[in-house]
């Protein structure tokens, strides 16, 4: 198993530069290792499941705002794009949660992901977040036209970042394949979303840095 993730780690490795090299990988501080029979599933896995689907609920409500709020079509027609991301990642995740046996929910505080592992922290433990898209959601809500759209790609420039870093980590450090599989494939459309957020931001006057640079946590509702 563990030469098979390898393998499919690697081609990722070798897909263009400006896919990979945004990666700000750590390895989880314990070594997972598969489930026995009758045990739930390792905690930064589950911690996966629940933040990854976390993030693509509130996506929804991100494209119902740009829906009603965005200044012009292209703003509306890329948020939908991202809703519809979402939605097709939210479902699988329901899936993938619901065919394995979870730690108590209790237990899955995001707060604690840098002390257990990297799967809800990555490169710094505010990272690990659970309001991050609500917080964007919240600061949204009262703005319009030009302004809507200026906070609305810097918001998701934010969070495009955390949710590579996120499922990048899944990728590297799951020894469950099915969900490596899933985080490293659905990387595709994440990173497609955030390069056309990228050719959005110019529309905007917001600069981006598009190679190598370590990410800058803080308020979400502005751009690193």
């Amino acid at each position: 198993m563990r030469k098979i993730a390898a393998l499919a780690l690697l081609g990722f490795a070798l897909m263009p530069a400006p896919v990979w090299s945004q990666a700000n990988l750590r390895p989880d501080s314990n070594l997972r290792v598969p489930p026995q029979p009758g045990q739930s599933l390792p905690y930064e896995d589950a911690l996966f499941l629940k933040e990854a689907a976390l993030a693509s609920r509130g996506q929804a409500e991100l494209g119902r705002l740009a829906a009603e709020k965005a200044p012009d079509d292209a703003l509306r027609t890329l948020a939908q794009r991202i809703a519809d991301t979402h939605k097709t990642l939210g479902n699988e995740l329901e899936r993938l949660s619901s065919s394995r046996t979870l730690p108590p929910a209790s237990q899955l505080k995001p707060e604690e992901a840098d002390r257990f592992g990297a799967a809800g922290a990555v490169t710094n433990p505010a990272n690990a977040r659970e309001d991050l898209t609500a917080k964007a959601v919240q600061s949204l809500s009262g703005a319009s036209g030009e302004a809507f759209g200026k906070a609305y790609v810097e918001a998701q420039l934010r969070l495009h970042d955390r949710l590579v870093d996120l499922y990048q980590t899944e990728a590297s450090n799951s020894p469950d394949r099915e969900l490596s599989t899933f985080a490293i494939t659905s990387l595709v459309a994440i990173q497609k979303d955030r390069d056309a957020l990228r050719q959005m931001a110019g529309r905007f006057g917001i600069e981006t840095h598009r190679e190598g640079q370590a990410i800058q946590y803080g308020d979400p509702a502005k751009a690193r």
